[in-house]
């Protein structure tokens, strides 16, 4: 694939990009770039993984962080990109779906057990709420990912230059 040609997805913010570049020559050629760019964006790197995101004074709560890994294959190497919301953040609405299905499952055993004892199953009136709670917990994460677009195309383009600068 032509580095020209780096598209992402809305909703599957991954890539991969064919590159003649070994993993620690990418790796020193974008942190050269966020070292050029340190008002724009901030990076960490290893030999053969980058984070990439933009510097916490422009950061907001859905800035995008960028994983970088260069991968190597029969063909000669692939730079594989994920977009991904700051680890906090993702943190919290993995705990939230986890907490809205055990809330979810609770709601459910209540409301059979006060079948069982012949009860009103109140219960089972908890879970619709619970339904409701997740789906606005979507739809944030869908406002948010539409929110990150442009610094996405920020961090997509530092990406671009360094594999561009591999032809010259």
């Amino acid at each position: 694939m032509n580095p020209t040609e780096l598209t992402t997805h809305r909703f599957q913010p991954t890539f991969s990009i064919e590159t003649s570049l070994q993993s620690n020559q990418f790796v020193a050629r974008l942190k050269h770039a966020v070292d050029e760019q340190s008002t724009e964006f901030m990076g960490r790197f290893t030999n053969d993984h980058a984070l990439v995101a933009i510097v916490e004074s422009d950061r907001h709560f859905w800035s995008p962080w960028l994983h970088l890994d260069v991968r190597r294959h029969e063909s000669g190497n692939s730079v594989f990109g994920r977009f991904s919301p700051h680890p906090n953040i993702w943190t919290a609405f993995k705990f939230s779906y986890l907490g809205l299905l055990i809330a979810t499952f609770f709601s459910f055993i209540g409301g059979w057990s006060q079948i069982l004892a012949g009860e009103s199953c109140w219960g089972f009136y908890l879970i619709p709420f619970w339904v409701v709670v997740g789906v606005l917990l979507w739809v944030a994460s869908q406002v948010g990912q539409r929110l990150a677009i442009e610094e996405m195309e920020r961090l997509k383009t530092l990406v671009q230059l360094c594999l561009e600068s591999e032809k010259t």
